[in-house]
C-alpha cells in the first residue's frame, strides 16, 4: 500500500474542507493551495478525481469553489486513496490478497497482510474522525497552556 504525497495534500484539503464545512459554504482552490502551500494547478488535478468519486462538489462563477459531496462522517481515508490513486476498492483488496507461490516469499506475503490490515484501517477512519482529534488534541494544548500561565504567575506572585 502507498501513501502518497497526493493523497496527503488530498485528505488534508478535505478536512479543510470538513472543518468549514457547511451545505451553502464552499471553499476556493486558491484559498486551499495559500493554506497548503501547494500549486493551484495540482490541487485542480486532485480535486477533479475527487469530484469523479464525488467526494466533493464544485460550484462554478464568482464566489464558486468546492464542498464536501458527502457528510465527512462518510469519506473515509481509504475512500480518498482510491480517488486519488485510480484504483477501486475490490482491485486494491483482492492485489492484497495474493499470495506468493514460492514459500520462500514469507516477507512479501507478510507486507501484502500489512498493506492489507492498513489499508481496512484506514477504511474505518472518517474526515469526522480527523476533526474530532483535532478538537482534543486543540483542547489539551489550550489547557496546557493555560496551566503554565498560572505557574508563571504563581512563580511571579511568589518572588514580589
Amino acid at each position: 500500500m502507498r501513501l502518497t504525497t497526493k493523497c496527503r495534500h488530498a485528505v488534508t484539503a478535505l478536512i479543510h474542507l470538513a472543518n468549514r464545512s457547511n451545505a451553502d459554504t464552499t471553499i476556493s482552490l486558491a484559498e486551499i493551495s495559500a493554506i497548503q502551500g501547494v500549486s493551484l494547478s495540482y490541487l485542480e488535478q486532485l480535486f477533479a478525481k475527487m469530484r469523479q468519486a464525488e467526494l466533493v462538489v464544485g460550484t462554478r462563477g464568482p464566489g464558486g469553489g468546492y464542498r464536501l459531496g458527502q457528510e465527512a462522517s462518510k469519506i473515509s481515508i481509504a475512500d480518498v486513496i482510491d480517488a486519488i490513486d485510480d484504483r477501486c476498492r475490490e482491485d486494491r483488496l483482492k492485489a492484497f490478497d495474493k499470495s506468493c507461490p514460492d514459500k520462500r516469499n514469507f516477507a512479501q506475503d507478510k507486507w501484502n497482510e500489512f498493506s492489507r490490515d492498513l489499508y481496512l484501517y484506514l477504511s474505518e477512519i472518517s474526515l469526522m474522525r480527523f476533526l474530532d482529534m483535532e478538537a482534543q488534541s486543540t483542547t489539551a494544548e489550550d489547557k496546557n497552556d493555560r496551566q503554565e500561565a498560572t505557574r508563571k504567575t504563581a512563580r511571579g506572585t511568589a518572588a514580589a
